[in-house]
């Protein structure tokens, strides 16, 4: 019954996603902004991509883990999540579209959904590594919390062009990550994101070089 509760919270957080890109497209196709819609898109963003994830972690430890009350800390994404999406609001930069700081609500939420969706149709049961499972699911709760707040830049999938050469790193990301699709099916979903964030790291880190030399 689990299962398909998660199962069902995938395919809305999909439609979710889905709908906010679109949402953000219409409205910069049709040139139109509007500080109330923007103020009512975080406040859709902060459930759909604030409070899901927090849910999908609080059940997925629920009653799991040898420590009581320990599921409440999966929380804190909310609060980073609606820390983030303040903060994103205030100093949003019209010059630089392209340059996104930090990992966004959306790949966030979608990060922890396809984790619940492999846990839950994992037939392994986890009751003999309740420790182990428990590390693991704190980790990325934290690793998630810092991200949505950091200043690593993560790179963009807006195209200005179809060029090879401007766009190299979006082509490799997309053919790596659909090799990845075809292969793993199910897993595939975090190890993609999980690459996107190494990825944007590792660029971030090399721009930083290549700006002090």
């Amino acid at each position: 019954m689990q299962s398909k509760n998660f199962n069902n919270s995938a395919i809305f957080t999909l439609f979710s996603i889905i709908f906010d890109f679109l949402d953000g497209f219409f409205s910069r196709l049709i040139k139109i902004e509007n500080l109330f819609g923007k103020e009512l898109d975080s406040l859709s963003d902060m459930i759909s991509f604030g409070m899901v994830p927090s849910i999908i972690v609080f059940l997925l430890l629920e009653n799991k883990t040898p420590i009581p009350f320990i599921e409440y800390l999966s929380f804190l994404i909310s609060i980073f999540s609606a820390y983030r999406l303040a903060k994103f609001n205030i100093n949003k930069n019209p010059n630089n579209k392209n340059q996104i700081m930090g990992l966004t609500t959306p790949v966030n939420t979608l990060f922890f959904s396809s984790i619940s969706l492999i846990i839950t149709n994992d037939p392994v049961p986890i009751n003999d590594k309740k420790i182990i499972y428990l590390i693991v699911m704190l980790f990325m709760v934290f690793l998630s919390c810092y991200l949505l707040v950091s200043k690593i830049t993560m790179f963009s999938f807006n195209f200005k062009n179809f060029s090879w050469k401007k766009n190299k790193i979006r082509y490799i990301f997309l053919l790596i990550s659909t090799f990845l699709l075809l292969t793993l099916h199910m897993i595939a979903l975090p190890c993609i994101i999980i690459f996107y964030i190494i990825t944007s790291i590792y660029f971030h880190r090399l721009k930083k070089i290549h700006i002090k030399t």
